[in-house]
């Protein structure tokens, strides 16, 4: 199944080379993709202020040898790719944005930078951006990141009401890219959904007196059937498109796990040591400006272990050209 066609990579932090690098040329290779390495270098503001001759050449000769260092970082990594390589002056972002905007990049690949400060955080400040803010997938790539991945994650979220088209077709695209890669790194894919019954915990207080004739009892276990039968749903439009074939050999492992999602998906990635996380990161909510909802970022936080974010088909990037 070839599932990118246009791969952008950055080559970012002292430990790009080691991990992301092969990840990307493997995926590459895979899906018979295109393959850019793009280099952001953040120019300190004093360069700018040297002569103009000066400040130019300086620049230019730090950018050469940059270029001349990924490239043989790139050729020294595949024989068989034709990978581009590409330095930029600024930073990741919004630069990296741009650069998905104007090359119709469909995946975008980052090793993790360290989050650093006083919170306990997974991924740093640029990492964040690209999660929040790209138009394409995102595939963030942890420090503990080994070169297969045994157990991949599908993150989906089928609780909305009246089969809002929107959480359809970003558990579609989840679903597809995480097959896609179980097929191609021969891994375990294991499919979540959290599922909770509102109200419940409020209604079995005793100040409300329903559990007594069941009624909250009833209620939970409603939520649990719609939630199973909107799974059993989305698996078979899965298996339609894929094909039956290909379901029996990935063998995918169903967990409709009742808790909420951060707590569901942490605890199910520390008891089957996942390696990737596929989910999505847009909210539900229609104010303005909130394009990853707070449990996705809780998610982020908590996972401990690579991701790859996915948005659904009409996502708009807020970073304009």
């Amino acid at each position: 199944m070839r599932r990118f066609k246009n791969i952008l990579l950055l080559a970012d932090g002292d430990c790009w080379q080691d991990s992301a690098l092969l990840k990307a040329v493997e995926l590459a290779e895979h899906n018979q993709a295109d393959l850019t390495i793009i280099s952001p270098m953040n120019i300190p503001n004093a360069l700018y202020k040297l002569t103009d001759g000066d400040s130019r050449r300086f620049i230019n000769a730090v950018m050469e040898a940059q270029q001349d260092l990924v490239e043989e970082l790139a050729a020294n990594a595949s024989l068989r790719l034709n990978i581009k390589i590409k330095i930029i002056e600024g930073g990741i972002f919004p630069e990296i944005i741009h650069e998905v905007l104007r090359n119709d990049y469909d995946l975008v690949m980052k090793f993790a930078e360290e989050a650093g400060g006083l919170q306990d955080k997974i991924f740093g400040s640029a990492d964040m951006h690209l999660l929040r803010k790209c138009p394409c997938p995102v595939w963030i790539i942890h420090s503990t990141g080994k070169a297969k991945y045994k157990r991949i994650i599908a993150a989906v979220d089928v609780a909305s009401e009246n089969g809002d088209e929107t959480a359809n077709g970003l558990n579609k695209r989840i679903l597809e890219i995480a097959s896609s890669l179980a097929l191609s790194e021969f891994s375990e894919l294991h499919i979540v959904h959290a599922w909770t019954a509102w109200g419940e915990s409020f209604l079995n207080t005793p100040r409300f007196r329903l559990a007594e004739n069941d009624e909250v009892a009833d209620w939970v276990e409603q939520r649990r059937v719609a939630d199973e039968e909107k799974m059993n749903d989305l698996m078979n439009r899965l298996t339609e498109t894929l094909s039956q074939e290909t379901i029996d050999y990935i063998k995918p492992q169903l967990h409709i796990v009742k808790g909420e999602a951060q707590q569901v998906i942490s605890d199910l990635v520390q008891e089957q040591q996942g390696n990737l996380v596929v989910m999505g990161t847009v909210a539900r909510t229609g104010i303005s400006g909130v394009i990853m909802g707070n449990t996705a970022e809780s998610i982020l936080n908590n996972i401990g272990c690579s991701v790859l974010a996915i948005k659904p088909p009409e996502f708009i990037t807020p970073v304009t050209l």
